[in-house]
């Protein structure tokens, strides 16, 4: 099922105009205000998630969404993809960078690069946008690649043209002052045209060898994304989940961008259960801290997801027939 990472939404909760808080909006779909950058470019929203949290995030006639929300961003919230694309040599290269890597920050996006008459070169994204949500999602895209070519080039990016497929909204003042360019609207296709000029602009970062170092780490990411199977995502979640208490079926079927239906017959589908993956994770987790002399039995205790020491104890107990002193010991010992 299509998601998009929390770091994407995170940005949007900080320049929503809706009457609540960011973080009671954030709140509204499993997320917390604080969070540690790593974990955040982890975390997934349902596409159809961040869509109703787009449409909360605005009151009626508030068209600048997309375009404050571009401006707030940062090449660093995309975490290495964003420094793959800030170090690229040219603005072509980012694109071409963007095009392959988008699916890290989100598989609701899929953009394709055009060399077109006239030494054009247009960049399509392809969504399609039933519902206001969408809607606001692709303008929100378009405005951000602009805003992080802006910041690659180290000075302002102005398209030929911009296009989207949805209709007109009332105002779009917000719309050709951010992109400084004609904007069409009812258009065959959501897309951002760039001349020859622009895209050979050399990147301000631009550095051969950190692009090959990350390049490198990008396309193994990439690999992992494609290859990684259900059951590693839900156990891997799960174990990052576990210091916060022990997460429910339905906040990790939200960070994998499902719902909790699907997550059961999925896993069910690979003969695994959500509570023996949990009780998986715990056992792992419990193991590797009881290694590492560092950690208190209590510590150990709550960072695997339990309330209480003796709690833990019975539980390690019926997992391995040890208590997780005597493991401890055990592990201490081994050569």
């Amino acid at each position: 099922m299509s998601s998009v990472r929390s770091s994407v939404v995170r940005v949007v909760a900080r320049v929503a105009s809706a009457p609540v808080s960011p973080a009671e909006l954030l709140a509204s779909i499993g997320l917390t205000p604080e969070v540690d950058p790593q974990r955040a470019s982890a975390e997934k929203v349902a596409a159809e998630d961040y869509y109703d949290f787009l449409e909360r995030a605005t009151v009626p006639g508030d068209h600048g969404l997309p375009y404050r929300y571009a401006a707030e961003l940062k090449p660093d919230d995309f975490s290495a993809m964003g420094l793959g694309l800030k170090t690229a040599q040219t603005l072509r290269d980012s694109l071409q960078r963007l095009v392959r890597y988008i699916v890290l920050l989100s598989d609701t996006l899929e953009y394709e690069l055009l060399d077109e008459p006239e030494r054009v070169t247009t960049l399509i994204l392809t969504r399609p946008s039933p519902r206001r949500g969408a809607r606001l999602a692709n303008e929100c895209a378009l405005a951000a690649v602009v805003g992080v070519m802006t910041e690659a080039a180290g000075r302002r990016v102005v398209p030929r043209a911009v296009t989207f497929t949805h209709p007109r909204p009332a105002s779009i003042v917000e719309a050709h002052s951010y992109f400084g360019c004609p904007v069409t609207y009812d258009s065959r296709r959501n897309s951002l045209e760039f001349d020859a000029a622009t895209l050979a602009v050399r990147g301000r970062l631009a550095d051969q060898g950190l692009s090959s170092f990350l390049l490198a780490h990008l396309e193994q990411l990439r690999s992992e994304q494609e290859e990684r199977s259900l059951v590693d995502s839900v156990h891997a979640t799960i174990t990052d989940l576990l210091p916060d208490g022990l997460p429910k079926k339905s906040v990790i079927a939200r960070r994998l961008g499902m719902s909790e239906r699907t997550l059961h017959r999925r896993l069910a589908e690979e003969g695994e259960t959500f509570q023996g993956l949990t009780t998986r994770a715990r056992r792992e987790a419990s193991e590797a801290l009881l290694a590492d002399n560092r950690h208190s039995l209590a510590e150990v205790a709550f960072l695997v997801g339990f309330s209480d020491q003796s709690s833990f104890q019975r539980a390690f107990k019926g997992w391995t027939n040890q208590t997780p002193l005597s493991f401890r010991g055990s592990a201490s010992a081994s050569p």
